[in-house]
């Protein structure tokens, strides 16, 4: 079949291909440890399915706002103000999305295009590639080192930026490494920034999941940040509910109504009641008990993973300060010679155990395993990671 130069080179995202493969084999009988999926295990909090089975009751089911329905919006900008230390006061500059996979999409479509260059520092979220590529731009990778923290600098950038270069993805805490990039950094990457006329899109999705604090560092806690920065976020994550699939983005309002004009042109709202059960929650008394509760359980989760991970031969795990994950260096053993991608396709036959290779990442010779599943079953997998590595 031919397709349109549009799709010709898209491929579905490798960490929900790994997912749904694994998922397949449970079907069919295998005993299999997903270790691979981008979501945390808790259900969602009773404040936010509450919020949502209410508006149904009360007959809110027709079609939302495009750029959302007005509880939420002033809610994100409640939310951003109480979280963050300068961030924007007017819900114009909103935009709730099918998840930040979404918001993505609309901005990248928005701003960048045929011939317009956009920095991605590797390790990336697999999606960001294919967004930039859907806007017929061209992704520029900017590599940093495992052994310096996968620490991003001005100096990296600056060797990547070219006349053709017009945004930067950033994203902290990482997915896939947990690293989180301090004030000073982003203080300095915004200057850079505004002095090249550059948009940031900064991905801030695991942002309450940091474990040296409540939130990690924003581009909304820079002080003089110039006028072409956008934040995203949303509740998959530190309210996990990923399955309501709610995000937004905050910027410009002027980029956000020709944002929400396109999406007014694809999926039009996100649904109805996820944005009532998003609204209800942080609006909710005990909205930073939640988030807070939740930290304090992945952290104990983070602890055991990684104390369960050490001293496995080839392997290299340290630990992470946010997000929910494990990222791995593959040493040069005889089990672990460094193709990750060969490693994960044997760990996920020959154990049963569903990881994600650095390949999906730009960062070949890593795994990735998620630490926020329930104790038991992260236990029962590093079991059978640890018996794979130390087998002949």
């Amino acid at each position: 079949m031919h397709f349109s130069d549009n799709v010709a080179a898209l491929t579905p995202s490798a960490t929900l291909a790994i997912t749904a493969r694994a998922k397949k084999m449970r079907a069919e009988g295998r005993s299999i440890i997903d270790l691979s999926a981008g979501e945390p295990s808790f259900p969602t909090p009773e404040v936010a399915a509450e919020g949502a089975a209410a508006a149904v009751r009360a007959g809110r089911t027709g079609y939302p706002p495009t750029p959302g329905v007005p509880e939420l919006r002033e809610g994100i900008v409640r939310y951003l103000g109480e979280t963050s230390s300068y961030a924007p006061d007017d819900p114009a500059g909103v935009l709730v999305s099918a998840g930040v996979k979404q918001g993505l999409f609309n901005l990248c479509f928005c701003l960048f295009g045929e011939g317009d260059e956009v920095l991605i520092p590797a390790p990336f979220w697999t999606s960001y590639l294919a967004v930039v590529e859907l806007a017929r731009a061209r992704p520029v990778v900017v590599q940093t080192k495992f052994d310096e923290g996968f620490a991003l600098s001005v100096d990296r950038l600056e060797a990547q930026r070219t006349e053709n270069t017009k945004g930067l993805f950033l994203n902290s805490p990482s997915n896939p490494s947990g690293v989180v990039m301090d004030l000073g950094i982003l203080e300095d990457i915004c200057a850079w920034a505004g002095e090249h006329g550059i948009w940031i899109l900064s991905d801030e999705i695991y942002r309450r999941l940091y474990f040296d604090g409540d939130s990690a560092p924003s581009v909304f806690d820079v002080k003089d940040r110039p006028g072409h920065v956008v934040a995203l976020d949303g509740m998959s994550k530190a309210f996990s509910m990923p399955g309501w699939r709610i995000g937004w983005s905050v910027g410009p309002p002027e980029l956000i109504r020709k944002a929400s004009a396109l999406q007014s042109q694809t999926t039009s709202a996100a649904a109805g009641p996820s944005q009532y059960a998003a609204a209800a929650a942080l609006a909710s008394e005990g909205r930073e008990s939640i988030v807070g509760e939740f930290r304090r359980i992945l952290d104990r989760r983070r602890q055991a993973a990684h104390a369960a991970l050490q001293g496995i031969p080839g392997f290299d795990a340290p630990l992470p300060p946010g997000a929910i994950y494990m990222y791995g260096r593959l040493g040069s053993g005889d089990r672990a010679p460094g193709d990750s991608a060969a490693v994960a396709e044997s760990l996920l036959v020959e154990t049963g155990v569903a990881t994600v290779p650095g390949e999906a990442f730009g960062t070949p010779g890593f795994l990735r395993l998620n630490f926020s599943v329930e104790d038991e079953i992260f236990a029962e997998g590093s079991d059978r990671i640890r018996a794979w590595f130390g087998s002949t």
